[in-house]
């Protein structure tokens, strides 16, 4: 569900110090995406096998220090694909916590573990081994920077007027703020999330309401305040839009608020928050002055 996402969002440097001190939206957008489109992001970064299931990304040492990895596949072999997303240049220290991450998920499943770096820089040179005595560790990158978002839109355009788009391609779609091209960032987002409206009637509900909520993160984290505001525009002819509005919308227009579809929203959104802390229904109601039915319908 869409709230599972939220939840998601709503992750604070806290629950990811062990990493970089704070968690970049690039990071939360790819793993959600990791989490909603496993089997097709396995495809478009090139990696074989058939994915068995998602495992935990917390693994913690006997000194109790936490380690928090980015994703993590159980894959039909018995192998563990193990997925890191860096926003920044690779570095050795970054190299030498990954292969942190491999020895303890090793020791704990006692299976193969590989990993696979997706990166979100403009990488010039890679680093990807590390060299340390008779050891050499080495990783696999994948840097979106080298895909082409301008030519990859307009040909998922055309193909879109005779026929829907699969799911790695609507992957492909979510993922076109990370890469490079020509178009402006709010006209990428723009053309992105017209390409995810055109399958509304191709897609199932809930999986499309992800994919926009992915997209829209990625929004929020390049565009200037006035770009959203625009783009803003195009999430309310969405699914998503519609869903936050329709529900949240009307409790702002009860108490005769100026701004009743600003204030909707902001009540979905503190009811979701609220949500995701496990308040229960009856508190969340309480708290902001709503009806247990309107805060029901918002999280259903």
């Amino acid at each position: 569900m869409f709230l599972q996402f939220m939840r998601m969002e709503q992750r604070t440097a806290s629950g990811s110090a062990g990493k970089h001190g704070s968690y970049p939206r690039e990071d939360r957008a790819l793993k959600a995406a990791a989490q909603l489109m496993g089997e097709e992001l396995l495809a478009l970064m090139g990696l074989e096998g058939k994915i068995k299931r998602a495992l935990p990304t917390e693994q913690v040492q006997l000194k109790t220090e936490d380690f928090f990895e980015d994703f993590n596949y159980e894959m039909e072999d018995g192998k563990i694909l193990h997925l890191e997303f860096e926003s920044d240049n690779i570095t050795k220290d970054d190299l030498r916590r990954f292969r942190v991450y491999e020895a303890i998920l090793s020791y704990q499943y006692k299976r193969e573990v590989i990993t696979c770096v997706l990166c979100t820089a403009n990488v010039r040179k890679r680093v990807d081994r590390l060299t340390n005595g008779r050891s050499c560790y080495r990783v696999r990158i994948i840097c979106l920077k080298e895909w082409d978002a301008d030519g990859l839109i307009r040909e998922l355009e055309e193909k879109q007027k005779v026929k829907r788009l699969d799911r790695e391609e609507l992957l492909k779609v979510i993922l076109t703020p990370l890469m490079s091209g020509e178009l402006s960032q709010p006209e990428r987002i723009r053309r992105s999330l017209c390409l995810l409206r055109g399958e509304q009637e191709n897609q199932e509900k809930t999986e499309l309401l992800k994919m926009q909520a992915v997209l829209y993160t990625l929004a929020e984290k390049f565009l200037q305040k006035e770009e959203l505001e625009n783009i803003k525009e195009e999430i309310h002819m969405t699914r998503l839009g519609q869903m936050i509005f329709d529900d949240g919308v009307k409790k702002g227009i009860e108490k005769g608020e100026k701004k009743g579809r600003e204030n909707g929203l902001e009540l979905a959104k503190q009811i979701l928050r609220l949500a995701g802390e496990n308040v229960p229904v009856q508190e969340i109601a309480r708290r902001l002055s709503a009806t247990e039915e309107e805060v029901k319908q918002i999280l259903s």
